[in-house]
């Protein structure tokens, strides 16, 4: 009976493919957000360019995030053979057909954008002199943020990452794709051919991209680590040369993980029907999402605090102002106490609460505010070290920074939703896309045993 009524499913997963396509109110707000953001950006470079090409900088690493950070979730739910987020895991590697384009903007930004780091010789107003304060120290600062060398490590470490990625995405997707195409013949999209290769057998397909990326987890894990930080440290804090945090890079890449989880949960409720998860996608595993969104605000704030109370009580002057300039100044310190309550005391204080985490808009409602609290995180790491005005442009922000923030997303809505509207929407070759049959034996057991 069980295998019966799994067979449908997976049927039933297939045969929404045929059809669909992203909604048209959901195209039209995606095609107004990427006009917004390139007016945004034009009107910008004629009022600054540092703050222009900086809210272009906040837009790309965070939709990075969000891009990396669904291809994380689908190397998790692999790594640890873990069930519960298999209905999750499509969705969330589905992210991932966004980073080509990340990786694009990135160039552009390499290019053109590094005149806003004041240790580049080409820098928009006084460059700030990175040589060793010492006599006899080595001068590892003007070798490391040497522009060239700045530019190639960057497009290459991210390149390399990028390429794991889809090599984790392609063995994930290649028994799906070779199932489905079995079902649906000449239906089937003409881009599947590159996932399916010429293999018929969707099992074996399946199982083999399982122990590739088995192989892969580690690598990529770790690749992960590393090119997270380096994003980190380069693009983020070198914006201010003489400050460091040794904890920054995995402050960073753990937060882009809570970026991408949060941005899978709105995925998964919002587009909930017209994905035809309503079947996969259980308030049980809306509640297990919502306890890794948890973790990871607990583990943002405490990795935070960890960087702070050092810098407080060392009060070293070059640690020191990098904190005083965006909790002290009026112009900054407001944005740093909104992102404390959107960050952290906000989603906190509400997903403690086991029904909210089971609750469809609610729940969506929750990752929208901590999606929203990053972007202003984003923003007070980078705004403060690209524009040293006495007020807060607020205007400048509402229609530079949150347009372009705005053709971001409307971009990678684009990308994701039309390819994830033509693949089906969970992994049906995977094998750990149902319940174990033990756990059903223990509930009916329990069941049973209570009558």
């Amino acid at each position: 009976m069980n295998a019966v009524r799994n067979n449908a499913q997976v049927d039933a997963a297939i045969d929404a493919v045929k059809g669909r396509q992203l909604p048209g109110t959901v195209k039209a707000l995606a095609f107004a957000g990427i006009v917004w953001g390139i007016g945004a950006f034009g009107y910008g470079l004629t009022w600054d360019k540092k703050w222009t090409w900086g809210a272009f900088l906040v837009a790309l690493v965070y939709t990075f995030a969000i891009a990396q950070g669904g291809v994380a979730f689908g190397v998790i739910m692999q790594g640890t053979q873990a069930r519960w987020g298999r209905p999750l895991k499509r969705v969330a590697e589905s992210f991932g057909f966004f980073l080509p384009v990340a990786w694009l903007l990135l160039v552009a930004f390499l290019i053109f954008g590094l005149p806003i780091y004041p240790w580049n010789p080409a820098y928009w107003g006084t460059p700030t002199p990175i040589a060793p304060h010492m006599v006899g120290a080595p001068a590892s600062k003007e070798i490391w943020l040497n522009p060239l060398f700045f530019q190639v490590r960057t497009a290459l470490a991210v390149g390399f990452l990028i390429l794991l990625d889809f090599l984790f995405i392609r063995n994930s997707l290649g028994g799906d794709l070779v199932l489905a195409k079995q079902r649906l013949g000449d239906a089937a999209p003409s881009w599947w051919n590159f996932f399916i290769a010429g293999r018929t057998d969707g099992k074996a397909a399946g199982e083999a991209g399982l122990a590739s990326n088995y192989t892969l987890v580690p690598f990529i894990g770790f690749t992960y680590a590393i090119v997270m930080s380096l994003i980190a440290f380069d693009l983020v804090m070198s914006l201010d040369p003489w400050w460091v945090s040794n904890m920054f890079g995995g402050w960073m890449f753990m937060s882009s993980l809570l970026i991408g989880f949060s941005t899978l949960a709105v995925f998964v409720t919002v587009g909930r029907d017209w994905l035809g998860l309503a079947g996969w996608v259980k308030p049980k595993t809306t509640h297990d999402l919502g306890r890794f969104m948890l973790a990871g605000t607990m583990f943002w704030a405490y990795t935070l605090y960890a960087q702070i109370l050092p810098i407080y009580y060392t009060n070293v002057p070059e640690e020191t102002s990098f904190l005083l300039t965006r909790l002290m100044l009026p112009q900054w310190g407001w944005l740093a106490r909104t992102v404390a309550v959107l960050c952290f005391i906000a989603p906190f204080t509400i997903l403690l609460s086991r029904g909210i985490k089971k609750m469809r808009y609610p729940f969506a409602g929750v990752a929208l505010l901590s999606l929203t609290g990053f972007f202003l995180e984003r923003s007070l790491l980078v705004l403060p070290s690209v524009y040293f005005g006495d007020t807060f442009p607020t205007v400048q922000f509402l229609v530079i920074n949150v347009g372009i923030f705005a053709g971001f997303i409307g971009l990678f809505v684009l990308v994701v939703g039309g390819r994830l509207a033509q693949v089906p929407a969970v992994p049906v070759a995977d094998p750990l896309l149902f319940d174990h049959p033990w756990d059903e034996h223990v509930h009916a057991f329990g069941s049973h045993h209570g009558h």
